[in-house]
């Protein structure tokens, strides 16, 4: 019996750690909530009639992804993207292009040497010119070159529903940088989470397919937004109250199951 309701105190205080990193997370872009994933546990026994199982407590599996969409934001910045639908971008470090994470924070920035970035620098991916088959760093030259050797300076960015950059020089002379390309997965919740809204794959999510936005099944980048965290702030604390109330049942229960076999021990 101690067993069991030691298994229930763990639960319950797992589903509260899950629940609070939700809430704490509810502000964070495109930020995707997990949800417990309990497991029943019973005793071996060889026979197969169900009256023989009996209950051996509770377990908690790895947390459940919920990748259900969040909301959008308006913030007008050029490279500010969101997605609406299936995939993620990819972003390398330089020193593990290899290992790549994959996310739906689609705030990036531009270095003073045209690479497209994070907040804290990992590289946003994609094609560059008409090659649709290489995935490279983007990089959107600020200085560009003419014919005549003068050169215009980067003016302004675009990036289309479907993920196309086109960068203005000087007033009106536009040009076609490349393409944001999307990543998804035979089973996206089963991506492991790293941190900072990053995911990698691993044998449950299984290897990504990469696609240009609105192409088959890809969502649809939406330029100057960004995806909201899709918390629900109310049903989290509700859970969060729930967790706490059983947490608090199973404690007397426990008190009382010591109280008992004191007295037994002691009678």
């Amino acid at each position: 019996m101690l067993s069991i309701l030691k298994s229930a105190l763990n639960a319950n205080t797992k589903e509260m750690g899950i629940v609070s990193n939700n809430i704490a997370n509810v502000n964070s872009t495109a930020f995707k909530k997990s949800k417990t994933n309990f497991e029943h546990i019973y005793s071996r026994d060889r026979s197969s009639s169900p009256s023989k199982f009996s209950g051996q407590g509770v377990g908690v599996n790895d947390p459940l992804l919920q990748m259900s969409q969040g909301s959008l934001k308006t913030t007008n910045g050029a490279l500010d993207l969101a997605v609406t639908g299936l995939g993620f971008f990819q972003v390398v470090s330089e020193n593990a292009v290899d290992t790549p994470f994959f996310t739906r924070d689609g705030s990036f920035n531009i270095t003073a040497t045209g690479e497209v970035v994070t907040n804290d620098g990992l590289k946003a991916m994609g094609y560059l010119g008409q090659d649709n088959e290489i995935l490279v760093n983007l990089i959107i030259p600020p200085i560009k070159i003419n014919d005549d050797q003068t050169t215009s300076l980067l003016s302004n960015i675009n990036v289309n529903s479907n993920g196309k950059i086109t960068a203005t020089y000087g007033l009106d002379d536009e040009e076609v940088i490349g393409n944001f390309i999307l990543a998804s997965f035979p089973n996206e919740t089963g991506l492991k989470q790293v941190g900072n809204n990053r995911y990698q794959t691993n044998s449950k999510s299984g290897l990504p397919n990469f696609g240009i936005p609105m192409n088959g099944a890809f969502g649809k980048i939406e330029s100057g937004n960004l995806e909201r965290s899709n918390v629900d702030v109310t049903s989290e604390m509700i859970t969060m109250l729930k967790a706490q109330q059983a947490f608090s049942g199973v404690s007397r229960l426990l008190q009382t199951e010591v109280d008992i076999t004191k007295r037994l021990i002691d009678g």
